[in-house]
């Protein structure tokens, strides 16, 4: 089977919240659950939708092209540089007014959005809290190789909430306008909107009473700047196939498949509709099975394992052995099913047995293509959450 026919989610390419794309993959995706004859619940939620241009850095003869970082504020000034490599810098600089260059230490990891709700770090705090005492008038983040994603260089914002305009560059071209003369003039092309997008959640009930629920998830959004093949349409058309799979589902278990939208931004605007949506059912979920970046030519399937009883351990590995390209992973973190792991739930996530060492090298990037994706491990992957689901 192609995968088109495992999904047709491929198709729609960069889908980010409050895309046009990612309403069309969303309809998509709400249409095929109904026509398996799943009930499903559409929750409203509004979100900042980017959009950028062409900017650039010049000064002193020296010019380079930057990025927009997402969610910037447009920004067009000459100004004075000042620069800093660590907290301690940063707060000895005087700032406002200037231009802000951020590198080396400070810049080694991005740092998470200031109302990220499951994980805000005190470093990161300390370092936006500077940036509000010293209110420079821009900040350019001189960076490497993002340490979880193939983006060379990456932003170290990634907040719709910080208002300061920023652009981000590779530390070479950072060094060629740290070294010139003179002001700096910086432009930066990004405008942002408030645009709609919806969560879906695709349910079938427990034949008889309910014993609690199984949810099974994949986000369906991308990053900007990536078709999201691997990452994550692969894991939507496995979502899909479970779901043919088990339309007829007769078990213990109401069912819950959930096309996470917001994975791939810092606002998590679907999980959060969701969660807010489920209230006091979080504590009925039995088991969460999380699908995220499977299918990678050249790789098999991985399956991590989190708070899994010792009877629930038998029955995955029952499971694994009854597919020649499925075995056990080690844990991961960067994914859905740390929303529900963290909090004692038993998960398990999906993915590629190259997920380190080969998909994020790409994930986030355009060079994650539909190429890179065996139909043969989604089909496999899809029977395997089927079968799991049926004998948990």
């Amino acid at each position: 089977m192609s995968t088109g026919g495992l999904g047709g989610i491929f198709g729609f390419g960069e889908r980010p919240i409050g895309s046009e794309a990612n309403r069309r993959a969303t309809e998509f995706v709400r249409a095929e659950a109904e026509r398996m004859g799943y009930a499903v619940r559409r929750l409203a939620f509004t979100c900042p939708y980017w959009e950028k241009g062409p900017s650039s850095a010049e000064r002193g003869g020296a010019r380079a092209e930057v990025f927009a970082g997402p969610f910037s504020p447009a920004f067009d000034e000459a100004l004075e540089v000042v620069a800093a490599s660590s907290l301690d810098e940063l707060k000895a600089q005087e700032c406002a007014g200037k231009i802000l260059f951020l590198r080396g230490e400070i810049a080694q990891e991005p740092l998470m959005p200031r109302d990220f709700p499951f994980y805000f770090p005190d470093a990161h705090k300390a370092v936006y809290e500077a940036l509000d005492e010293k209110k420079p008038a821009a900040v350019v983040m001189a960076t490497g190789a993002h340490p979880s994603c193939g983006l060379n260089p990456f932003p170290l914002f990634d907040d719709a909430d910080f208002r300061i305009p920023a652009a981000f560059l590779g530390e070479s071209a950072a060094a060629k306008l740290l070294e010139a003369a003179g002001p700096l003039r910086l432009k930066i092309d990004s405008r942002t909107t408030e645009q709609p997008g919806e969560q879906l959640v695709a349910t079938k009930p427990a034949a008889g009473e309910s014993q609690g629920k199984i949810v099974v998830c994949a986000h369906m959004d991308t990053a900007y700047g990536t078709p999201g093949a691997l990452d994550n349409a692969a894991g939507v058309a496995v979502l899909l196939g479970a779901m043919e799979r088990l339309k007829g589902f007769a078990g213990p278990h109401d069912l819950e498949f959930v096309p996470f939208n917001g994975e791939d931004s810092g606002m998590v605007k679907g999980q959060m509709a969701y969660l807010e949506a489920l209230g006091e059912e979080f504590v009925r979920i039995r088991l969460v099975v999380n699908i995220d970046a499977p299918g990678c030519k050249g790789a098999t399937t991985h399956v991590s394992a989190y708070n899994l009883d010792e009877s629930r351990q038998k029955r995955l590995e029952e499971e694994i052995a009854r597919h020649l390209r499925i075995g056990r992973g080690p844990e991961w973190v960067e994914g859905d099913h740390s929303i529900f792991a963290f909090q004692g739930i038993p998960a398990l996530a999906v993915t590629s047995s190259n997920l380190r060492e080969g998909v994020m090298r790409i994930s986030h990037t355009p060079r994650d293509v539909e190429a890179l994706v065996d139909p043969v491990l989604l089909e496999e992957a899809a029977e395997f959450i089927a079968g799991l689901v049926n004998r948990i």
